[in-house]
């Protein structure tokens, strides 16, 4: 098996991983209120921020997925450049992991898409396509 392949799925399973457990361990109150956003805060401020580091790993894992997506898959598409069957059917797979997440947890597949796409397309624009050209 291709090594860049099993490095983009051992890195899709812990991206996956980690949106569950945030989306698992964050603090649900039964209402929006401050009173009780503010003792969760105080009483149980580990479970919060084991919520937010899982939700950081998670997305900037799926940012480099989603890199790794235009600079293998939607770069050399524009180009007519070969495409990889591999790469497509990551692509592929990291769409329906996004759909799925959004679907199981709205807020955190919501904002993992949104942050993991904006961080991959910053990533991937920082001169790697471009300096080729020139």
């Amino acid at each position: 098996m291709n090594s860049g392949l099993t490095r983009n799925l051992v890195l899709f399973i812990i991206g996956n991983a980690c949106i569950l457990f945030s989306a698992r361990i964050f603090p649900s109150p039964k209402s929006l209120t401050f009173s009780e956003w503010l003792g969760e805060l105080i009483f149980s401020p580990f479970s919060l921020l084991g919520a937010v580091l899982f939700f950081i790993v998670g997305f900037l894992t799926f940012a480099f997925l989603v890199k790794a997506t235009i600079l293998h898959v939607i770069y050399p598409y524009r180009k007519k450049k070969m495409i990889y069957p591999s790469d497509s059917l990551l692509a592929i797979v990291i769409v329906v992991a996004f759909i799925i997440q959004i679907v199981l947890h709205p807020l955190t597949g919501v904002l993992t898409v949104i942050f993991a796409t904006a961080y991959g397309i910053m990533e991937a624009n920082e001169g790697e396509i471009y300096d080729s050209e020139s």
